[in-house]
């Protein structure tokens, strides 16, 4: 059976019809944002009365936190512990399937392949690594507020002047970077709980990175013998040149197109107004 790990902080209409639609023959397991004012502990409570779901609200998130690599731990640690789970993919509430239910079971039931996105220590640019090699003193901070990314940015250049240049995470010195949201065998989750309870010093260095979540499971896996099962494919569509630059934009019938006629699984972002159109016709397809 497969399993979907979900993240989630808002837009609860969005997040229960998802669930519902993917526990129907899967199991789901779910991280509510605690700081969330949208998806309320009453939401967590229903999410838990459905039948193969399961809700957490265990730590609070913000953007590029620490506290979001936490968070998607205990949800692999959930599905782990679950016997029946073969195959886990990581997605957010904001994410929805883009094929159906049937074509996922087909594609990844008894497949030992890791979906996922990456870039090597070769091609990461400095932008990206100083945010390993230099100290991050605002763990659990949204680094996209102003003040603080100003404050962080004075530090980082502080560092380099008494000289402070890390050249690993933990063990690695070779590093990935990419996406956090991934497919991957039982086993593949396995491997990354127990090697982050067995070499602790990996998580204590990933800690203080700026925007963790982009190095954890890439460093691990590509530094692994897990190497060699990687499809360097994320699976979902995202439409990055209408977002912000750091996020991508909310999906609409203009994306249509652009979902149907690649090889994609997910679909993301999906908002409860803006994206209804586009998912009906999704919907229609499958």
């Amino acid at each position: 059976m497969q399993a979907f790990l979900i993240t989630a902080y808002k837009d609860y209409e969005q997040l229960y019809e998802l669930v519902t639609y993917l526990a129907e023959n899967n199991k789901v397991f779910i991280h509510v944002d605690r700081s969330s004012k949208e998806i309320l502990p009453q939401h967590v409570e229903q999410l838990n009365g459905i039948y193969n779901c399961e809700a957490i609200a265990t730590r609070d998130i913000c953007w590029g936190s620490f506290t979001h690599v936490e968070a998607i731990m205990d949800l692999m640690k959930l599905a782990v512990k679950d016997k029946d789970v073969t195959y886990m993919h990581l997605i957010t509430a904001q994410d929805f399937p883009v094929v159906s239910l049937d074509e996922i079971e087909r594609r990844f039931e008894n497949s030992d392949q890791i979906y996922l996105d990456y870039m090597g220590p070769d091609h990461l640019p400095e932008t990206v690594k100083v945010r390993y090699q230099y100290y991050n003193w605002f763990v659990n901070k949204n680094v996209k507020n102003k003040w603080l990314w100003m404050i962080q940015y004075i530090t980082v250049l502080m560092q380099k002047l008494v000289g402070v240049k890390r050249k690993s995470i933990g063990a690695f010195t070779s590093i990935y970077k990419g996406l956090v949201y991934v497919s991957m065998p039982r086993d593949a989750a396995e491997y990354v709980l127990d090697y982050c309870q067995e070499e602790p010093d990996y998580l204590k260095a990933l800690k203080k990175c700026q925007v963790p979540e982009e190095f954890f499971f890439q460093t691990l896996f590509m530094n692994s013998y897990f190497k060699d099962r990687i499809v360097k494919k994320e699976l979902r569509y995202m439409n990055w040149e209408r977002g912000d630059g750091s996020s991508p934009v909310f999906l609409d019938e203009t994306d249509y197109e652009s979902i149907r006629n690649g090889d994609y699984v997910f679909a993301r972002k999906f908002d409860t107004t803006i994206s209804a159109k586009l998912k009906e016709k999704i919907m229609m397809d499958i």
